[in-house]
């Protein structure tokens, strides 16, 4: 019988081509560094900034590689709704695994309502056309 397979990785180079050799249909890229940098006041800074966009630098250098190798891109840890309209924003993903933050807001909105609202966040992260900013995203979302 054939399974599926998708290993979690850190968004790295060689993680995609130890993924590959496995036979594994799908990366899942950590998004937690990425996910940390959007914390708090830290991206109003100029290094948060800089951070930031590093980290989705490698986000979307790894998706693109993984894509070219044949690979399912997905994405997730540390994802809200806040900070996932960048990574929506990367071409090559096709699925977002958000648990945390949807059913936190489920416990004030309801389930049907936290989920509907992360789909228009990942939604409106999709539409925006640079691609890699954090800060321009967020400010699509405001």
């Amino acid at each position: 019988a054939e399974i599926f397979a998708s290993i979690f990785i850190d968004p790295e180079a060689e993680q995609i081509e130890a993924a590959r050799a496995t036979g594994a249909q799908q990366v899942e890229l950590c998004s937690a560094n990425y996910a940390e940098a959007t914390l708090g006041a830290r991206h109003a800074q100029p290094e948060g900034r800089e951070r930031i966009d590093a980290e989705l630098r490698r986000l979307r250098e790894t998706a693109t590689l993984a894509a070219q190798y044949g690979l399912r891109v997905a994405v997730g840890h540390g994802l809200t709704y806040r900070n996932v309209g960048a990574v929506a924003a990367i071409e090559e993903v096709e699925e977002f695994n958000i648990g945390h933050n949807i059913i936190s807001r489920a416990v004030f909105a309801g389930l049907f309502e936290a989920v509907r609202e992360m789909r228009q966040a990942i939604k409106e992260g999709t539409n925006v056309k640079t691609k890699n900013s954090f800060l321009d995203n967020r400010a699509a979302l405001s």
